[in-house]
């Protein structure tokens, strides 16, 4: 087959989720001229919300109006009793985003990237199945952390039975309806499994819950209200929680000085994140004598602080009561072989089951650079050693900066210099290079070489994804269109080195994954304003800016207030630039005039 002609843009987006729709939007609105494309594998925009991924009480873990974008709010018809957004109106929301400005003509759908290198006008993209070539002069990958399945290593012998992921729950929503699938086996411990096992007991079915024994073991689940009054997202959105939830880039102020700078003010933050765990567990029922006592966190007091198998919140108010009285087993085992229509653990133990959900997380999102690319652009390897065994790279002496920093992190927040005791450390070694982006956006090898082609988007884990998205895409087209100025290598390379132990001490197993910052998100969108010039307080009074939530409609208007606060600056450069002239001239002319009276001088003693 001959190959079709090479498709020339100037900027290709990889993925139509909430980071790639509204990369695709802003940089339009920027320069509304430039040839865009997204390119997309599902059929539909939406990402982890596309259309075949839904299925009935898919809510997502946020309420009505904090899950938007800054400058387009979510109608509320569809939202639930909690006033939580369901999956439904998340996708419906993000194609209309798509219609409302123009971006569904500008998406590939059903197109996989399967490799991406380097070109002379920039990147150049291969696709799965087709000979088709696109080249592009700015990159932005929106890939997301949840768009290729990992499945767990098992044995198959003569498979009788349905296996499918997560991802495809929605797509097999109506055969688990079908009267021949009545015991169904559920993989993995992640906000998923919880959501699936869940809608299978809705459905009448019985569970087999299989959590492998080794690694960070059940989430850590929130009750969606604190108290019966305050929502646990809308708590975590206030300032307020900046210096609850220790963050590398909250190490000055007030709040950090009163709740981390001092013993008394960690005690504190202790004794809450105690009282919120125990508000968890008792929401939960661990202690009720039944199946669900095999779901209590193994970080004992503080597992919703440390979120160390992740965070999720209860979205539906008989979630806790369905899944204590519903027909479900939980197995602490190792999948070993599946067998027709048995599973076959590595204790010895046995299953049967009619159709099997494996809840077991995501694999290389990136898997369209290869390693030396992943190397060059500052994204995880996975190694055959571990990364403290691997020699350093030439530039860097990465080991003792890495080694300063951890040393740095525990000076700033002494509340995470004890981690956790786990109980299965297998996690913490798992063999990867570590993130090398400034900003969590920028490839540090690149902007040191004035390589500004390529942003990556959206790796960052918040709860408050389409806030985040707005910003971070912003300050991202900035940085690509050259309009922002990037500090001195050294202090990226600080930067990027604190983050990477913050994380890993912050949110232990989750943090050694990607850039985890579940509370954090309102010092990592104050950071992105800062380097933008724009103002990273946005409530009226002292009392609402502590207290509370900060909302995506806050930030409404950011764009005009960057362009505003680039026209004063340069009006005021050029002011500078007129006064120091005019200062220039005015000595010149003094120094014409003292010279015309000297020589005058000299003449008349002549």
């Amino acid at each position: 087959m001959e190959s079709s002609p090479t498709q020339t843009v100037d900027v290709a987006i990889i993925g139509a989720g909430w980071y790639g729709l509204v990369a695709a939007r802003t940089y339009l609105r920027l320069r509304p001229n430039a040839k865009i494309v997204i390119v997309d594998s599902d059929s539909t925009v939406g990402g982890v919300w596309s259309e075949k991924r839904l299925y009935p009480n898919l809510v997502a873990q946020v309420n009505l109006g904090l899950f938007n974008y800054i400058d387009t709010p979510m109608p509320a018809a569809g939202v639930n009793s909690k006033r939580q957004v369901t999956g439904r109106m998340i996708h419906n929301y993000l194609q209309k985003y798509a219609e409302d400005h123009d971006l569904l003509r500008r998406i590939r759908f059903n197109t996989h990237v399967q490799r991406v290198e380097r070109s002379p006008r920039g990147w150049r993209l291969q696709f799965k199945d087709c000979n088709d070539l696109l080249d592009t002069e700015k990159l932005m990958v929106a890939t997301g952390v949840t768009s290729i399945p990992s499945l767990p290593e098992c044995e198959e012998e003569d498979v009788q039975i349905p296996v499918v992921h997560s991802r495809d729950l929605g797509q097999s929503f109506h055969d688990l309806q079908q009267s021949k699938y009545q015991h169904v086996m559920v993989v993995g411990a992640a906000k998923s499994a919880y959501d699936a096992v869940y809608l299978l007991l809705t459905m009448g079915k019985k569970v087999t819950w299989v959590i492998r024994p080794e690694g960070a073991g059940p989430l850590a689940i929130l009750p969606s209200e604190l108290l019966g009054y305050f929502t646990s997202i809308g708590v975590a959105s206030t300032r307020l929680m900046t210096g609850l939830s220790p963050s590398i880039l909250n190490t000055q102020g007030l709040v950090y000085s009163v709740l981390q700078g001092n013993p008394i003010g960690r005690w504190l933050t202790g004794i809450f994140w105690d009282f919120v765990a125990y508000l968890s567990d008792k929401h939960a029922g661990y202690d009720k004598g039944d199946h669900v006592a095999g779901l209590r966190p193994e970080i004992d007091g503080k597992s919703v602080f440390w979120a160390n198998s992740g965070l999720g919140v209860v979205t539906l108010p008989d979630f806790w009561s369905t899944i204590h009285k519903g027909d479900v087993s939980i197995v602490r085992d190792e999948l070993q072989t599946l067998e027709k229509s048995t599973m076959h653990f590595k204790s010895g133990r046995s299953a049967d089951a009619d159709f099997v959900v494996m809840c077991t997380g995501w694999g290389d999102h990136f898997a369209m650079f290869d390693d030396e690319k992943k190397t060059e652009v500052g994204l995880p390897v996975k190694a055959k050693r571990s990364f403290e065994k691997d020699p350093a790279p030439l530039d860097r002496d990465w080991r003792t900066i890495d080694h300063e920093a951890d040393k740095s992190v525990d000076r700033k927040l002494p509340f995470l210099a004890k981690g956790p005791e786990l109980d299965h450390v297998l996690p913490m070694k798992f063999p990867q290079r570590r993130w090398r982006l400034y900003r969590r956006v920028v490839p540090l090898a690149l902007a040191e070489k004035g390589d500004r082609s390529l942003a990556i988007l959206g790796q960052i884990h918040t709860v408050q994804t389409p806030l985040v998205a707005s910003v971070q895409t912003f300050w991202a087209i900035l940085y690509l269109l050259g309009e922002l100025e990037l500090p001195h290598g050294d202090t990226m390379v600080q930067e990027i080195a604190e983050w990477n132990a913050w994380t890993r001490k912050r949110y232990v197993s989750q943090g050694r994954k990607f850039p985890y910052s579940l509370y954090d998100f309102l010092p990592y969108v104050d950071t992105l304003c800062k380097d933008l010039g724009i103002n990273p307080r946005r409530k009226s009074n002292m009392i609402a800016e502590y207290i509370s939530p900060y909302k995506p409609e806050d930030y409404n208007g950011m764009f005009e207030e960057y362009y505003a606060q680039k026209r004063i600056s340069s009006t005021n450069k050029a002011k500078n630039a007129e006064s120091q002239l005019s200062r220039l001239l005015v000595l010149c002319l003094a120094g014409v005039s003292t010279s015309i009276v000297l020589l005058r001088w000299i003449l008349s003693m002549v």
